[in-house]
């Protein structure tokens, strides 16, 4: 007699040739997803299997800097002199791509339009910050302070990010996990963004191994993709590590193996880390590009929800290459690797549980032991309201708190959101309180995605809120 496994909620029974007690016999790795790029292997390996992206070092070079002359002019460097006014110390001027800094008492404009906006003229504006790369206009008047045109590697670029956001919202509902591999996600966070491991490689007894490991920073709010491609040139690179912006140190790393039968029973392989690239306003940036078997996990994390309490939790991926298996889900999940009571992720793809509008994906609530796509019943019901997100850069919203869910959608470059569900709970969630990328709550990792940002907040955030957080991920500029 076939016995569906009772806490899983991955494979139907007309999928399962023999299951044993609660431990399904069926290959998890056989339930493999649809890839749209067809020219990407899918990989059961992962990491160091895949194709290697190259590019080579670049660098900027410019002559002897000039000498500054006239009023109280100190120490213009990288263009035309800077002359008149009190004037203090512009870098890089028009030589680096935007119009000087004049009049007033502008001091140390730095990078001008080079970083995406107009130079800040006027008023008392000291040391305007990042402009339009980070999204924004630069700012102009007023008594903004302490700009270094963008971010050096490792420090802040001061500009605002969606943890900015919950942190100042009423009542605070702060980031306790946030990650990226494309951009800041807090003014605050002045780490790496991610660690690249070149030429690992895997094994079933130990996972991945070996190879070189070199940290990327932010610059200007955007990753440093220039040092990736000089430092993965000639071989392969994977995620080693993908650091938490949130200041809880919750970073994510390669996820041990599971409890799950297949391939969810041996360690998870690290994600490609130059497969997919993109542009955020005209900066280049790579995406956590998945394929069945990998998976990134934390069992021990600080301050993320445990319970039946108020949650948020937002993510931006490729809606035009998914999975139709288990599970592509970002969220709270168990501290074991298996399946411990419920847990509350977000899932993205197609597959066998809930359905929306059209053909998927949709962003739906992984709470185990089912995949809603709204409501309170059979997690197999189909939620017409909930749309398909075949788009580029896909935004999805699961919030919940005690006795309800909501699942919300949006185009992250354009476009408002859609309130997919609001309402009760099909079960009491209780949250375990593990953060788990691209796998299951029991290490179920035949699906595949693309992750270029995600965030879980203390806290059940507004509606409002998550439009202020949208309209920053569509500043940021993603496909520009």
């Amino acid at each position: 007699m076939s016995i569906m496994r009772k806490n899983t909620h991955h494979i139907p029974l007309l999928l399962i040739p023999m299951c044993v007690a609660t431990v399904c016999a069926c290959s998890a790795d056989k339930l493999v997803g649809v890839d749209h790029d067809a020219s990407v292997p899918v990989s059961p390996t992962g990491g160091a299997s895949q194709d290697v992206a190259t590019g080579g070092a670049s660098a900027l070079t410019g002559g002897a800097p000039s000498t500054s002359t006239g009023g109280s002019l100190t120490a213009d460097t990288g263009g035309a002199k800077a002359t008149g006014g009190s004037v203090a110390a512009p870098i890089g001027g028009a030589a680096m791509g935007g119009t000087k800094a004049t009049g007033g008492s502008v001091a140390t404009p730095v990078g001008g339009a080079a970083t995406g906006g107009v130079n800040a003229t006027g008023g008392s504006v000291a040391t305007p910050i990042g402009g339009a790369a980070a999204g924004g206009t630069k700012a102009t008047g007023g008594s903004v302070a302490a700009a270094t045109g963008g971010q050096s590697p490792g420090g802040s670029s001061g500009v605002a990010g969606p943890c900015d956001i919950y942190a100042a919202a009423s009542p605070a509902t702060p980031c306790v996990a946030a990650y990226s591999p494309t951009r800041l996600l807090s003014s605050k966070y002045t780490g790496p963004l991610y660690r690249l491991r070149k030429g690992g490689s895997w094994s079933a007894s130990a996972g991945m191994t070996g190879g070189t490991t070199q940290d990327i920073n932010a610059v200007g709010g955007y990753a440093d993709a220039a040092s990736q491609d000089t430092f993965c040139s000639g071989g392969t690179c994977t995620f080693e590590t993908i650091y938490d912006q949130s200041g809880k140190a919750n970073h994510l790393k390669v996820a041990p193996k599971g409890c799950y039968t297949g391939t969810a029973s041996e360690p998870d392989s690290e994600a490609s880390a130059t497969k997919k690239s993109t542009t955020l306003n005209g900066h280049k940036a790579y995406a956590v590009y998945m394929v069945a078997h990998d998976g990134y996990r934390n069992n021990a994390p600080s301050g993320v929800p445990v319970g039946n309490v108020g949650q948020g939790i937002y993510e931006v991926a490729d809606g035009t290459r998914i999975g139709a298996a288990c599970c592509f889900d970002f969220g709270n999940a168990s501290t074991n690797n298996c399946n411990g009571g419920t847990m509350t992720a977000l899932f993205f793809g197609t597959g066998y549980w809930g359905k929306g509008a059209g053909s998927g994906p949709w962003f739906l609530g992984d709470f185990e032991g089912g995949v809603w796509a709204g409501g309170t019943g059979a997690s197999t019901v189909t939620n017409s309201s909930n749309p398909s997100m075949a788009v580029p850069f896909a935004f999805g919203i699961l919030k919940s708190g005690p006795g309800n869910y909501a699942i919300r959608a949006a185009n992250a470059t354009s476009g408002s959101i859609t309130t997919a569900y609001d309402g009760a709970q099909p079960k009491t969630l209780n949250n375990q309180g593990g953060i788990i990328l691209g796998i299951g709550g029991d290490n179920s990792n035949s699906s595949l995605g693309t992750f270029f940002e995600g965030v879980i907040t203390n806290g059940r955030p507004s509606d409002a809120t998550d439009a202020l957080v949208l309209a920053n991920i569509q500043a940021a500029g993603y496909g520009k």
